[in-house]
């Protein structure tokens, strides 16, 4: 079965080196020059993951279900599942239904390998994308680790768990956070009120209703103060000043001036973003390289 135009094809293969826009409603693709490689005549942009893209099908009796195509366009994991999450280290996460006693016991995940076969149990109450090899699951309110056997490599004894990056995870217990290494061990002690993954050697994290970014030692990675943030791509940061994003860089400095209604982090040299009046694409240097045509 075949989920998307003609075209498809040759859009896939290519998306990891293009930018998706958005025209009268279609997408379409350019590169990091701003040329328009594929026109805007799609219907939808397929969001590819270790060659293999997430698809939502209505079934009948059951409503939407989820499966996968690969980069021709053409199903290869039936859609037998109402929730599921993209590949990554060859494992995507998948929740399954229960149809004995529903009453009495709750959906569960687990995870399918590549070729849609079942490679981790459903015996999860929620589970996160693995990332360094290692993926975030809770069962029965206590988190921890698996690695991609399915084996319980950090116990289930923490509050809550978020994704490793950058050899760190942010894990939450007697309602702190702190950060510790694949191997369980603390790393940044358990004193911040939220925490979020690393990304370019800094993490934000919010202590006394103040958010700030750390380095992987826990000290402060500089003084500026801003209303909300994302995270480092490229050595830069979207950062919200006042009622604009800008772009700060690893020192802090304020390198894109606040003037944007939103802004997304920088890929392979762009960043989508949003004024008042465009919506487009810029580079390092804040210049639009492609704006929306009204």
């Amino acid at each position: 079965m075949s989920f998307f135009i003609a075209g498809v094809s040759s859009l896939a293969m290519a998306q990891e080196n293009r930018y998706p826009i958005l025209e009268n409603g279609r997408y379409g693709f350019i590169d990091s020059a701003g040329n328009i490689i594929v026109q805007p005549t799609l219907e939808r942009v397929p969001q590819f993951s270790e060659g293999l893209a997430l698809t939502e099908e209505d079934v009948f009796l059951l409503g939407p279900r989820w499966g996968f195509m690969d980069t021709s366009g053409h199903e290869v994991i039936s859609h037998d599942y109402p929730k599921a999450g993209d590949f990554h280290c060859g494992r995507a996460w998948v929740l399954k239904h229960s149809f004995f006693l529903p009453f009495l016991s709750s959906d569960k995940y687990g995870y399918i390998g590549r070729a849609g076969h079942v490679v981790i149990d459903f015996k999860y109450d929620v589970a996160g994308d693995f990332a360094e090899g290692l993926a975030n699951v809770s069962l029965e309110g206590r988190c921890g680790y698996l690695d991609t056997a399915g084996n319980v490599v950090i116990p289930l004894q923490y509050e809550r768990a978020r994704a490793f990056s950058c050899g760190l995870a942010p894990v939450k217990q007697n309602g702190k956070w702190g950060y510790i290494n694949s191997r369980g061990e603390e790393r940044i002690p358990e004193r911040f009120d939220d925490a979020r993954s690393f990304f370019d050697g800094r993490a934000l994290v919010r202590e006394d209703s103040v958010w700030r970014f750390i380095t992987k030692d826990g000290a402060n990675a500089f003084q500026l103060e801003f209303e909300n943030a994302l995270w480092y791509t490229e050595g830069l940061v979207a950062v919200k000043v006042g009622e604009f994003w800008g772009y700060a860089d690893t020192a802090g400095t304020m390198v894109i001036k606040p003037r944007f209604a939103s802004a997304a982090p920088f890929f392979k040299g762009l960043a989508e973003v949003k004024t008042l009046y465009e919506h487009g694409y810029i580079n390092h240097d804040g210049n639009f390289i492609w704006r929306e045509q009204n």
